[in-house]
């Protein structure tokens, strides 16, 4: 008997550090998911930049491997979201690619929140995705991020990033679900989830 009750109380023990484990885990990370429990977006949908970095044109090969249907458009106002019900703005700031557009970066900020703006007005989900990872961990592809993270229904990202932990507590702040990766072809699964 004595036995019996000595593996039992042995058990329980273990049960409860396992709980402790668990909800000590589950409360830190509330907000991040290896991919999303139902699906944020529909299609069509637009990708955009947020920077004008090439890590838009990137990004859309991935989502055209996965058959979802969807544009690249980097250059996107927000006059253009008629056709399109779910936006995916992809951050990274590139002065070359901006120079390109003969924009400054005020107007790329500025072209940026309107088109945050237009799409949260017309009820379109915005989805957040940097790929850049430690490469566009810069000052001015953060300040994209700020300023449309509050907006956004998901965030997906490379978890190399050096403001891991900024972006974390923004996305906790406004309770926006966010997965990081380590690979730029791990996104396939998390980035399917978001309409599937």
């Amino acid at each position: 008997m004595k036995k019996y009750s000595m593996a039992l109380l042995l058990c329980l023990v273990c049960i409860a550090y396992i709980f402790f484990q668990h909800s000590q885990v589950a409360s830190e990370n509330w907000n991040t998911y290896p991919n999303l429990p139902s699906p944020v977006g529909t299609e069509p949908f637009l990708i955009t930049s947020a920077g004008q970095a090439t890590d838009g044109k990137v990004f859309s090969y991935l989502a055209k491997d996965l058959h979802l249907e969807g544009d690249y458009r980097p250059r996107a106002l927000a006059s253009d979201l008629y056709d399109y019900h779910t936006i995916v703005l992809v951050t990274g700031y590139s002065p070359h690619g901006l120079h390109q557009t003969y924009r400054t970066v005020e107007e790329e900020k500025s072209r940026v929140r309107e088109l945050v703006e237009e799409a949260e007005a017309s009820g379109i989900p915005l989805i957040i995705v940097h790929i850049g990872g430690s490469s566009r961990d810069d000052s001015l592809t953060w300040t994209f991020l700020k300023e449309s993270l509050p907006h956004a229904e998901y965030v997906l990202g490379l978890s190399q990033m050096e403001q891991n932990d900024k972006l974390m507590s923004l996305a906790k702040q406004h309770k926006v679900p966010v997965t990081l990766v380590e690979e730029l072809s791990n996104m396939r699964t998390p980035f399917n989830s978001a309409f599937r």
